[in-house]
């Protein structure tokens, strides 16, 4: 599914029973997960690479009906042609159009990611946006509270990093919420320094933070 400059809102990952997010960019399910009612406009399946290769892969996708993924873990370009691959090969044995399934790739795990050269332009076709996990990047750099984030050089760099990879790519980045932050004011904060920082939108992990942005009107 493609996207266009006008796409906006959050990326929401929904749990079992939480009720789809209107005006999202794209909502999450995992692969055990039912389809939720009404099924959102963009439903994407979060799969890591490990998944999307399981003998029973393409029956999943046959069912589910997902317009892509959300690529967990991504460590790069490799990554993300082997998703290509996967999806193509899923595509054929669900009886799905060819390139049908898009990629939304999120980063963070792997801090090295953020040190190479490699650009993500051209990788896959079926890419359509970029996703910062700034508490995976976190743990992994063992930031000693989540204050440090703000002023670490190590994640200021990631953030513009990803961001200017999006850019070059032509696709949106995200930020991803700090997955433990429940006030409200703090979370609309975020989401609005996010958003003055270059990132298109917000990723919203619990049904308590799409809450709290749902009741906000401030246009993206």
């Amino acid at each position: 599914m493609s996207i266009n400059a006008s796409e906006t809102g959050p990326i929401v990952r929904l749990t079992r029973g939480d009720t789809p997010a209107d005006a999202a960019f794209a909502v999450v399910i995992g692969l055990q997960d039912p389809v939720p009612t009404p099924r959102p406009q963009r439903l994407l399946l979060e799969a890591s690479l490990d998944a999307l290769e399981r003998d029973d892969a393409a029956a999943v996708f046959e069912t589910l009906r997902p317009d892509g993924i959300l690529l967990p873990d991504c460590r790069g370009r490799a990554d993300l042609q082997a998703a290509d691959v996967a999806l193509g090969v899923i595509e054929a044995e669900a009886g799905l159009a060819a390139g049908r399934l898009s990629i939304v790739a999120l980063f963070g795990t792997s801090p090295a990611n953020f040190l190479g050269t490699e650009y993500l332009s051209g990788a896959s076709a079926r890419l359509i946006a970029l996703v910062l996990d700034e508490d995976a990047l976190a743990d992994a750099l063992r930031l000693p509270a989540k204050a440090a984030r703000s002023t670490s050089p190590a994640v200021i760099m990631a953030r513009g990093y990803l961001i200017l990879q999006a850019a070059d790519a032509g696709v949106p980045c995200f930020w991803s919420l700090p997955s433990s932050e429940t006030d409200g004011y703090a979370l609309v904060r975020l989401r609005d320094a996010a958003l003055d920082h270059g990132f298109r939108n917000v990723l919203v992990r619990t049904a308590a933070q799409w809450v709290t942005l749902g009741q906000d009107s401030r246009p993206d």
